[in-house]
C-alpha cells in the first residue's frame, strides 16, 4: 500500500553499532568451537582410548556442549547494553541543530 504523503526518503532505523568486545566474544567462541570437539576427539583417540572411535566421539560432544554453554555463561553475564547518554532520540537531536 502506498502512502499518498511520502516524502519519498527512507525513515533513518535506530543506529546499532555493534561493540568490538561483542565480536571478539564471537570470534573466540567460534574458533573454540571449531578446535575443541576435534582436537578433543583425536586427542581422546590417540591417547587414551588406543583407536576406541565412540569414547572419543562422546568426549567430543561433551567438549563442543562445554563451548556451547560457556557462550551462554558469558552472554547472560554480559548484560544489556547501557541507555543512551541523553533522553533525545535521533529525531530529536536532528531538529535541535
Amino acid at each position: 500500500m502506498v502512502n499518498p504523503v511520502s516524502t519519498g526518503r527512507m525513515a533513518a532505523g535506530p543506529v546499532d553499532t555493534v561493540q568490538p568486545a561483542v565480536l571478539y566474544k564471537l570470534i573466540i567462541f567460534a574458533l573454540a568451537m571449531a578446535i575443541a570437539p576435534i582436537g578433543t576427539y583425536f586427542l581422546v583417540l590417540n591417547y587414551f582410548s588406543k583407536g576406541n572411535t565412540i569414547a572419543s566421539a562422546i568426549s567430543a560432544i561433551i567438549a563442543a556442549n562445554i563451548v556451547l554453554v560457556g557462550y551462554i555463561v558469558v552472554a547472560w553475564l554480559e548484560g544489556p547494553l547501557p541507555p543512551p547518554p541523553s533522553g533525545k532520540g535521533i529525531a530529536e537531536v536532528k531538529k535541535d541543530k
